[in-house]
């Protein structure tokens, strides 16, 4: 065991750093250079490491990254995350949804409706704004910081178009608030009389992948009880355990 979790620490290194020598991983790794370099010749062997490119350089080799395109490719995100959203719908009686990021907007891939008010936002293929919505405003906020801002600089021309974009400051505000508490409420901007709870999702490389919202009256959604905020929360991170999201990772 020692040595598979010795060998992923060098794994995830290169993940990190993307090409290193034996010195600068066993720094990384805090091991001595002799097993270093046993490791990764080991990895080398079965075409996980490769050491061919460049002298004394180590990256990831091709049959590491296959591996890893084709667990991505048989994930499907949705099927992966809908017993968060059966969990989130039977827990809160309210409408449970799963958004991914489409350019500066948010669309529905996922919806569950619940037992108390169906509201005709947001069916399946409706997209909202990232600055409107508790799922856009959750991906808005969890996005890479690059692109943040990208998104950001993009609604100001919008802004000065006309368009009803609330102000750079709000939006700023906003973002430092979901992030601080890892969660976004959207309340009444959507529809009158509804509200919503949003938490990003994560997958198993530790990115963005989308969100999980949940909509109804705005007073049980909003005040409670339950907690939907914390159940939606946790619905949000069995969606990104079940995409492999684990320790380690961390969202940017």
């Amino acid at each position: 065991m020692a040595i598979l979790e010795k060998s992923g620490a060098i794994i995830a290194a290169l993940e990190d750093i993307g090409e290193a020598t034996a010195q600068e991983l066993a720094d990384t790794v805090n091991e001595p250079v002799s097993s270093t370099y046993r490791l990764l010749a080991s990895l080398s062997s079965i075409g996980w490491v490769d050491s061919k490119f460049r002298r004394g350089y180590f990256r990831l080799g091709v049959r590491f990254v296959r591996i890893g395109s084709r667990l991505e490719d048989r994930l499907s995100v949705r099927d992966a995350c809908t017993a968060a959203l059966v969990s989130l719908r039977r827990d809160t009686g309210a409408t449970a949804f799963l958004c991914f990021r489409r350019g500066d907007a948010a669309v529905c891939v996922e919806r569950l409706d619940g037992r108390d008010v169906r509201s005709l936002a947001m069916r399946l293929g409706d997209s909202l704004p990232l600055y409107r919505g508790a799922a856009p405003l959750a991906i808005l906020a969890f996005l890479p910081e690059g692109e943040r801002e990208a998104v950001l600089e993009r609604f100001a021309v919008r802004r000065r178009d006309g368009e009803d974009v609330p102000g750079d400051k709000v939006l700023r505000d906003a973002i430092d608030l979901i992030r601080a508490r890892g969660y976004s409420i959207s309340d009444e901007d959507v529809t009158p009389g509804i509200g919503a709870v949003g938490a990003p999702v994560f997958n198993h490389r530790g990115e963005l992948e989308g969100a999980i919202s949940v909509s109804g009256l705005r007073n049980a959604i909003i005040l409670g009880p339950p907690d939907v905020a914390t159940l939606t929360v946790e619905a949000a991170a069995d969606a990104s355990r079940a995409l492999g999201f684990g320790e380690g990772l961390e969202n940017s």
